[in-house]
């Protein structure tokens, strides 16, 4: 866990549930009035501290920033700043310059995880979110560039234990091996063609016939598939499918050592697919530019996913309770009975005192039967999400009125 002196979940004021998975369910966190996703991770499931640990060190615009990580009431979570943008998933088709200026920003980020020995494992739409920044990395040295388009792929989730998205992920991982550059790469490749035809390439019911399917890649003519759809039925279109054949043909192969050799490599692919494409930096720019104020034409609210936005709805700091956040709702329950309690003992306090002082002559039993009914509404209260307002003169007017002397 991160070292801190308090965990952030002792501060959460409200949670919203955004999206129930196999492997966890993800909230959305208001933790000092600062909207946070958690993710809580379901039974058997868990993340790997080691990949979390390195994570946690690299700093780039491209890639999501985990705060703190560890167990509660012995369910594995992690908590990563909110992310504000679109989940790639949410998109329909992608154009193929802006699909090829998004996967170098991805690969950027790749490399920069590589350096700390990280592989994300899980590259999937729904692990890479189309942001907006005020600059963005150059195309070429990664530097911020205030000039260039300012839409930025930021990836999210990475250390998960397993093959992750199965329609992602590479042969090898259905083998059992661990997430590598290469494995990586070939999930780029599908990526890729998700974002470009709108729909994931390999198509299967369960997890034996996603593994065979991998294993044949190499006999999925991607380019074809590309044409039949009708989408590159021109010359233009011809002139895509040209630059984008090297792709394929370096990340798709079901043999690892057929594959680019490194993410290096596959920079230097996507910089010629898109000179290839595109006539200069100001066009790329125009062109990126043009999709990103389609897709954030309004202002931007909280997703299903729990990590980016959905487009249209404006972003709200969640002040409800989730009933399935143990730690969240108990600690608003223990701290309203710890209220009602305190009432209760002040108002005993100034019977008794009345009492001793023989200014009060009216019946006990009526009296405690009052305050009996009465502790047992607020006790009922408690269960609420939302604490009462309770005022001690109010409780007091609600009892028998003395006889008079």
């Amino acid at each position: 866990m991160k070292k801190s002196e308090k965990s952030l979940l002792d501060s959460v004021a409200g949670a919203v549930l955004l999206h129930r998975g196999g492997e966890a369910s993800i909230y959305l966190l208001n933790i000092g009035g600062r909207p946070f996703v958690l993710k809580w991770y379901n039974d058997g499931f868990s993340f790997d501290e080691n990949v979390v640990e390195k994570t946690y060190k690299v700093h780039v615009p491209g890639l999501y920033r985990i705060e703190e990580w560890g167990e509660r009431d012995g369910t594995p979570y992690l908590i990563y700043d909110f992310v504000e943008g679109v989940v790639s998933d949410k998109l329909g088709k992608v154009p193929v310059a802006v699909a090829l200026f998004a996967l170098r920003q991805v690969t950027s980020t790749l490399v920069a995880l590589q350096k700390q020995g990280v592989s994300h494992g899980d590259l999937s739409p729904a692990n890479v979110i189309f942001s907006v920044s005020n600059a963005t990395a150059d195309r070429k040295t990664g530097a911020n560039n205030a000039d260039s388009a300012n839409l930025q792929a930021v990836l999210i989730d990475c250390g998960i234990v397993g093959p992750g998205v199965l329609a992602y992920a590479a042969p090898e991982r259905f083998q059992g091996k661990i997430a590598d550059e290469k494995s990586d790469l070939f999930s780029l490749g599908l990526l890729l063609y998700r974002w470009i035809a709108g729909e994931d390439l390999v198509c299967a019911d369960g997890y034996e016939q996603f593994a065979e399917q991998m294993a044949n890649i190499d006999n999925v003519n991607v380019t074809e598939k590309l044409y039949a759809s009708g989408d590159f039925n021109t010359p233009e279109g011809e002139l895509l499918l040209s630059a984008l054949e090297p792709l394929w043909a370096g990340l798709l192969r079901s043999d690892v050592a057929e594959r680019v050799e490194d993410l290096d490599e596959l920079d230097e692919l996507l910089e010629i697919a898109l000179d290839k494409i595109v006539h200069g930096e100001v066009a790329l720019v125009t062109l990126v530019t043009q999709f990103t104020g389609s897709i954030f034409s309004a202002r931007m609210g909280f997703g299903s996913t729990g990590a980016g936005l959905s487009g249209n709805a404006v972003l709200k700091v969640p002040n409800r309770l989730e009933k399935d956040l143990p730690f969240v709702v108990r600690k608003k329950k223990n701290g309203l009975k710890w209220g009602v309690l305190g009432v209760l003992i002040l108002i005993l306090a100034l019977i008794v005192l009345l009492l001793s002082s023989g200014t009060m002559r009216f019946g006990i039993d009526a009296t405690g039967d009052k305050l009996l009914k009465r502790s047992r509404n607020m006790e009922s209260s408690a269960e609420s999400e939302v604490s009462p307002n309770l005022k001690v003169d109010s409780l007091l007017l609600e009892l028998p009125v003395p006889a008079a002397e």
